[in-house]
């Protein structure tokens, strides 16, 4: 609430840092806990006049000027997320090159948050708005495939326009590779518009040890790159707060158990840092394991109480981000759970849903009337994957 303004105010937002909109996938994770009206009602116009600054759609804002639709912040902040010396945004900068390249992750980021919002007004019940955002999703997604993707290194890259703004070539590193191996060019999955050739290049670099997967979670920079450096700031580092999209995107495919690994390794890492210095550092180094940066970071211990709220605290329901829980009932005892989830993406063949229950006992699952299978993450942590086949649907957990 500290960001947002009311949609008449002459600022359609509180600008602070990286204009990368936390905020909307905030609403969601409140919304999924709380369920309440009076929140989606409140938020709900502000958000969306956050959200149009962003794609472009208001005559202040100047970040949808290229001529091919894609998205670019730089004219508000030099940063577009969050990620200072990630090796394309800083050769960008350096070179001031910023009129006329558009990273990815802006793009790829308004399409999720309009996704969101879209939840959020069928919720509502304004369907003039739900066409509206699904005009804009296809527009931006339609622009990051024809434009960014690079099917030679399985990436999304910068895209480069001459001085009318039309599109010229991807971003290469020595004129030879993408520069934006990393999480930025991973970033479309997060938004939910991937081809399925897409899906697999970007996920086998996630899950590959040496690509993007380290022994401390995702490397902001792909490791096999030539421009991957130990010595960087983000570059050779582990920042969860961008691991913490990619583990919901997990749930929101059914990658259940790559969900668990992002997150099990990440409250590992941090329990072993803080544990031995008692401190809460920004980042981790991936040489060597270690927390590095400002020892007081605690905005960036956000992801880690996500992930410990979803696998261990007791009466809790967490999905994706294609997921709207509409109503939720645990038991008094938390032995027992009635959720109805409406399901907003249909792209995907499954979802994955994390429930913890009381670890006394042992239980059964039912989806849509029929029982189906779980893992067991731990005593009483079940991880639920579903079939994509319906808009609604109701899950009943129940003692065995």
């Amino acid at each position: 609430n500290a960001y947002l303004n009311e949609p008449d105010e002459e600022s359609v937002f509180i600008h602070h840092g990286t204009p990368l909109p936390v905020q909307h996938y905030l609403f969601l994770e409140l919304w999924n806990k709380t369920q309440s009206k009076e929140l989606v009602k409140y938020f709900y116009p502000k958000l969306k006049a956050y959200y149009e600054f962003i794609a472009g759609k208001t005559e202040t804002s100047n970040t949808a000027n290229m001529q091919s639709g894609l998205i670019r912040t730089w004219d508000y902040f030099y940063n577009s997320g969050g990620w200072d010396d990630y090796p394309p945004q800083k050769y960008v900068n350096e070179h001031k090159l910023t009129s006329n390249v558009t990273p990815v992750v802006s793009s790829a980021h308004a399409i999720r948050i309009a996704k969101i919002l879209k939840l959020a007004a069928h919720e509502l019940g304004l369907q003039t708005d739900m066409a509206i955002y699904d005009s804009d999703i296809q527009h931006l997604s339609n622009a990051l495939n024809n434009f960014s993707w690079d099917e030679s290194s399985g990436y999304f890259g910068y895209v480069v326009h001459d001085t009318s703004g039309n599109v010229r070539d991807i971003l290469k590193y020595d004129d030879q590779v993408n520069y934006n191996m990393g999480l930025g060019g991973a970033s479309p999955l997060i938004s939910g518009i991937c081809t399925e050739d897409q899906k697999k290049a970007i996920l086998s670099h996630l899950m590959t040890k040496g690509e993007i997967w380290s022994d401390v979670g995702l490397s902001a920079v792909d490791q096999s790159a030539p421009y991957y450096s130990n010595e960087g700031y983000w570059n050779g580092t582990v920042w969860m707060p961008h691991e913490w999209f990619y583990w919901k995107t997990m749930l929101d495919l059914g990658e259940a158990n790559f969900a668990d690994r992002i997150a099990m390794t990440a409250l590992d890492t941090w329990k072993r840092e803080t544990e031995d210095r008692y401190n809460c550092y920004e980042h981790f180094i991936i040489e060597t394991g270690r927390g590095a940066g400002w020892h007081q970071f605690s905005g960036l211990s956000c992801p880690v109480l996500s992930w410990f709220n979803a696998y261990f605290q007791e009466g809790t329901i967490t999905t994706g981000f294609d997921v709207w829980i509409k109503e939720k009932t645990f038991n008094e005892s938390n032995t027992g759970l009635r959720a109805n989830l409406y399901i907003g993406e249909n792209s995907n063949s499954q979802f994955t849903v994390i429930v913890c229950l009381n670890p006394q006992y042992d239980y059964q699952v039912v989806w849509q009337g029929k029982m189906v299978e779980y893992k067991e993450v731990s005593k009483g942590t079940l991880s639920i994957t579903l079939p994509n086949n319906t808009d609604n649907g109701l899950l009943e957990i129940t003692k065995d």
